[in-house]
């Protein structure tokens, strides 16, 4: 999968699987927090820069 998100040009650093039960909610909050932050320092997806420059006739 991996793999397959740096082809596209995603980067693996966008994704994670996180497990957690609905007795979890603290780590469920907390690696939402992790993912969101990680994400806001990544900065904007590039596929969407990718996408907009297409309809731009």
């Amino acid at each position: 999968m991996s793999n397959l998100l740096e082809e596209i040009g995603l980067g693996r650093e966008r994704i994670e699987m996180v497990n957690v039960s609905s007795a979890m909610a603290v780590q469920f909050a907390e690696a939402v927090e992790n993912v969101t932050q990680r994400v806001r320092e990544l900065g904007p997806n590039p596929l969407q820069a990718t996408r907009g420059s297409d309809n731009e006739e």
